[in-house]
C-alpha cells in the first residue's frame, strides 16, 4: 500500500469542526482512494515537547503508485480539490507532501463504537534526517521497534512509513523524510496512558541501539477521523 502524507506547514488553529467533516467527505470522493485519516491537534503536550502541531494533517492510502499519480498530475480530483476555498480554509496554502511505502504491523481493524470521531488520537512520528546506513537502521528499526509499540496498552493500529519516488503537479512543498510512523488509540486519555507505561522504558531502552541517524524525530498527537474510499 502507499501512503500519501499532507502537512500544514501552519500552526494557526485549526478550522472548525463541521468545516473538517465537509473536508472529510470531500476526501472520500477521491478516486482509487482506499482509506485514510484526517488530522487536528489535540489539546494535549507529550513529554517529547515538539512544538506545536500542524493546523491539519493527512494520510490518503492508495493500492499503488500508478493509482495515486493519478489524482496528482492534471485531471487528478486530489489536485482539483487542493486549490478549492475549503482546502485552503482547512489546510492552509503552505503544505508538506510525500509519498511513502505502508508496512502495517497492527492494521485498524473495525472501529470500537463511537471511535469514528474526533475522539480518536493518533501520534504521528516523523524522522526528517538520515541514518549513517539506511538499510542497517531499516532492518534494526522494523525488527524490533514497533514490536515494542504493539504492547502499548488499547493500542488500535501500528503502521511504519519508508520513502519511495513519486511524480506530481501538486502546489506544495515535497519532502524526503527518511520514515514516518503512527500509532492511533482510541482516545487522547489513552495515548497518554500509554505513553506513562513500563512499555515506554522499553522504546526508550531500543532507542539505544538505533544505527547511527541524524536529525532526531517529532512527534504530534492529532484527533484522527477516518476517510472511507469510494
Amino acid at each position: 500500500m502507499i501512503s500519501y502524507f499532507l502537512t500544514a506547514r501552519e500552526h494557526t488553529s485549526p478550522a472548525e469542526a463541521d468545516a473538517f467533516a465537509e473536508f472529510r467527505a470531500e476526501l472520500a470522493r477521491i478516486p482509487h482512494l482506499r482509506c485514510g485519516e484526517l488530522h487536528r491537534p489535540a489539546a494535549v503536550e507529550t513529554y517529547h515537547r515538539d512544538g506545536p502541531a500542524p493546523r491539519a494533517a493527512m494520510r490518503l492510502a492508495f493500492d499503488s503508485i500508478e493509482a495515486l499519480e493519478s489524482q496528482l498530475m492534471p485531471g487528478g480530483r486530489l489536485l482539483e480539490f487542493a486549490g478549492s476555498a475549503l482546502w485552503r480554509h482547512v489546510a492552509g496554502e503552505q503544505m508538506t507532501q510525500q509519498a511513502m511505502l505502508t508496512r502495517t504491523f497492527l492494521p485498524l481493524g473495525r472501529l470500537p463504537q463511537g471511535a469514528d470521531s474526533e475522539q480518536t488520537c493518533s501520534y504521528l512520528v516523523h524522522y526528517p534526517g538520515q541514518a549513517e546506513d539506511f538499510n542497517a537502521w531499516l532492518t534494526y528499526y522494523v525488527s524490533h521497534h514497533p514490536q515494542i509499540m504493539l504492547d502499548y496498552p488499547g493500542v488500535m493500529q501500528v503502521q511504519v512509513f519508508t520513502r519511495l519516488d513519486w511524480c506530481d503537479v501538486m502546489p506544495f512543498e515535497r519532502v524526503s523524510h527518511m520514515q514516518r510512523n503512527q500509532l492511533t488509540f482510541p482516545s487522547i486519555d489513552a495515548l497518554m496512558l500509554a505513553l506513562k507505561s513500563p512499555v515506554h522504558a522499553r522504546m526508550q531502552e531500543d532507542n539505544q541501539n538505533f544505527p547511527a541517524f541524524f536529525g532526531g524525530a517529532k512527534h504530534f498527537a492529532m484527533c484522527t477521523s477516518f476517510v472511507n474510499g469510494i
